[in-house]
């Protein structure tokens, strides 16, 4: 039974990960597992610190949030992410 207040999305959509205030912060591959309003989860190679403020880079989409988990998972990282805003969205000519 689903409890979630916000339904998930699986969009299986490539992504990046960049740790706010790291200068220069190293761009880390993502793969985005499930998305809502208020969050998303992501699996990484790279372990990404508990609590660091992330900016998440999807399809010219860039997104703010937290990193409230980050569990090692079979070689990689499922790192899951509070939103606290969309930052910008890319312009298409």
């Amino acid at each position: 039974m689903e409890h979630r207040r916000e339904p998930r999305f699986k969009p299986n959509q490539n992504a990046t990960v960049v740790v706010v205030g790291f200068k220069p912060g190293p761009v880390i591959p993502a793969c985005v597992l499930d998305i809502s309003n208020r969050g998303m989860r992501l699996r990484t190679k790279s372990e990404v610190p508990c609590g660091a403020t992330v900016e998440i880079t999807v399809k010219g989409t860039v997104a703010r949030g937290s990193v409230c988990r980050c569990e090692p998972d079979d070689g990689s990282y499922e790192v899951g992410i509070q939103k606290l805003e969309t930052v910008q969205r890319a312009v298409r000519p």
